[in-house]
């Protein structure tokens, strides 16, 4: 598998699609036991709202336990994450993406970083 098939099925089969699931645990094993994560709000419900200051992470324990406390309310919502475009130069690429929910889309694009066969950082940003 080379690098840009790495970064899809890490991104979109293991940690987009168990979150769509609402398997928090699957989820998180496409990230490196230490990632930097960086989050801002795409789709807003529930209490989740958009600020300017993105949500900064750690490791990967501090992402399970955002994505499990998360986990009822992402099913509620009825959200899908999709992926449309990956790009990847060696260890680290950018995509395109959406979250799809009842009678609307909501663009989003990443960046990351490979690290040790797995996403070492993640930084997520909704497109104006």
């Amino acid at each position: 598998m080379n690098a840009t098939e790495l970064a899809r099925h890490l991104l979109q089969a293991t940690y987009y699609d168990s979150i769509d699931r609402g398997d928090m645990a699957s989820a998180v094993l496409a990230l490196h036991p230490d990632i930097d994560w960086s989050h801002v709000q795409v789709w807003e419900h529930h209490d989740y709202r958009r600020r300017a200051e993105p949500t900064r992470l750690k490791g990967r324990q501090a992402v399970h336990d955002l994505l499990a406390e998360r986990v009822k309310k992402l099913a509620e919502a009825g959200i899908r994450h999709r992926i449309r475009q990956l790009v990847c130069d060696g260890s680290q690429g950018a995509f395109l993406a959406a979250v799809e929910g009842p009678g609307r889309e909501i663009p989003f694009f990443g960046w990351f970083e490979l690290r040790d066969g797995l996403v070492g950082r993640y930084v997520l940003r909704p497109v104006e």
